[in-house]
């Protein structure tokens, strides 16, 4: 943490000037339990929170026009904007570690004179996933039936069907739940609409009703696993891998999040987890995963199906354990840095390989339960500190997928890594050490607010709005 710096002047360039955006007041994000409080309070000890308010963003220069690109049958236009500068407000409370239910109204200090609102709320921003019709989901369940009727014929069949069936209500309850997990889980798995399309294409290469002599010999069968996505581009293996490691995260951080609460269920999450990394390892074994592609066809699959040992590869609870998105907040607490940071420890060889797109999914499943962590607290009674906060994020770049009709389908932003500077100066004890301490050991504060950003510069570009938007829609 630094004291916060005016930011640079942006070139005014010959566009309109670009409107101020705001984002909503974060939650107090608990920080440590426990903590020695200074004097001036009534209470020797206390826990922290920390919470910002007032944020506002604001787009430095003229957008910039950089390439157009063609990723399957999409067209996608990409544009730069210079520099953002995020301003606003921090607070560092506490309140005393016994109270843990307590009627702060009017006793919070404001961050500032007026309340703030977004820009506009996240649900206006959001954008609504594409969900399949009714008449596709009939078709997709019955072929799915069909599968499982199939390889019930068969010993190998049964003992898969029997072996993962029994964790099918732990499969049902964190696609279903009402938490933030749940609720990420479903996003992601419905984002941009891949997995829709993958499933549609699997329905299409599938058929286990098909009459033997009706359909292709096992040489012409269309590969399932062979595609691209029309509209994105990626791959089937890359996709059906990564939204792999989505669940088994979301099982995992939810086991976690409720485990004081609920540990049957938590153990049963953790479970069904388990089993799925188990099977993972069954399919690396075929020359599949993230990364490499063996094709198959339908009857390869049942082929590999029949001929598989029957022996489930071992999975260890370390190598779970990296799916807890919450694994740095425990007991109300962030987990200080060690003395000495090294890079990522190196893993087992037997260990499924996470890429770095795999931890950023980690990472935040993991931020969304600690903000819910942070609502589901009782509130702080004092502030101990109370300064301006800023960030400064260059060479932000663009990208808006075009519908035939060449109006902005959808907008992703890609940021830099956001870098929080603090006013900090005045801070003070043993309380204004651990608080340092803390704040530079979790990424869960800077992971929310970098989400928050792009979301709300992605709703700027997507609507238009002076300054964000690419320029060549005559609105920036």
């Amino acid at each position: 943490m630094s004291t916060p710096q005016p930011p640079h002047s942006g070139d005014a360039g010959t566009g309109p000037q670009a409107e101020t955006l705001h984002l909503a007041d974060t939650p107090g994000y608990p920080l440590a339990r426990s903590v020695e409080m200074p004097g001036t309070l009534d209470y020797p000890t206390g826990s922290l929170t920390f919470r910002l308010g007032a944020l506002r963003l604001r787009a430095e220069g003229q957008p910039e026009a950089l390439a157009e690109e063609s990723r399957g049958e999409a067209r996608h236009i990409v544009h730069r904007i210079p520099a953002l500068v995020l301003t606003g407000r921090y607070a560092l409370d506490t309140r005393p570690d016994e109270v843990r239910e307590i009627d702060t109204a009017g006793n919070l200090r404001p961050l500032a004179a007026e309340a703030r609102q977004p820009t506009l709320p996240a649900g206006a921003r959001a954008v609504a996933p594409s969900h399949p019709d009714d008449e596709t989901v009939r078709r997709w369940t019955a072929r799915a039936d069909a599968h499982r009727t199939k390889l019930m014929k068969t010993e190998n069949g049964r003992q898969a069907l029997i072996q993962y069936g029994t964790h099918n209500e732990s499969y049902y309850d964190i696609f279903h739940g009402n938490s933030s997990v749940s609720s990420n889980l479903r996003k992601k798995w419905a984002e941009k609409g891949v997995t829709q399309r993958m499933s549609e294409h699997t329905y299409g290469t599938t058929d286990p009703d098909e009459a033997t002599g009706a359909r292709p010999s096992a040489g012409d069968q269309q590969p399932v696993n062979d595609w691209e996505d029309p509209q994105e581009g990626g791959k089937y293996n890359a996709h059906a891998w990564q939204q792999r490691t989505t669940v088994q995260t979301a099982l995992t951080t939810e086991a976690a999040r409720i485990q004081q609460k609920d540990p049957d269920k938590a153990q049963r999450l953790r479970d069904a987890a388990t089993a799925a990394e188990g099977f993972s390892k069954s399919v690396q074994d075929t020359g599949n995963d993230g990364s490499r592609t063996t094709p198959m066809t339908q009857d390869n699959v049942y082929t590999a199906i029949d001929r598989h040992s029957g022996e489930i590869p071992a999975v260890s609870p370390g190598e779970m354990a990296r799916y807890n998105g919450l694994a740095a907040f425990t007991d109300g607490e962030v987990q200080a840095l060690p003395a000495a940071q090294e890079g990522q420890p190196e893993e087992p060889e037997d260990w499924i390989a996470l890429s770095d797109e795999e931890r950023t999914i980690i990472q935040e499943f993991g931020a969304a339960a600690y903000h819910d962590e942070a609502l589901e607290g009782p509130r702080a009674t004092d502030t101990l500190h109370a300064g301006a906060c800023t960030a400064r994020l260059e060479d932000v770049r663009i990208i808006t997928r075009l519908a035939p009709d060449g109006a902005p389908a959808d907008v992703t932003v890609e940021l830099p890594d956001l870098a929080l500077n603090i006013d900090d100066e005045q801070w003070r004890g043993t309380a204004a050490d651990v608080a340092r301490e803390r704040l530079a050991a979790m990424r869960f504060v800077r992971t929310l607010l970098q989400d928050a950003v792009a979301e709300t510069v992605r709703h700027a570009a997507f609507t238009g709005i002076a300054g964000y938007a690419h320029p060549q829609d005559g609105r920036s």
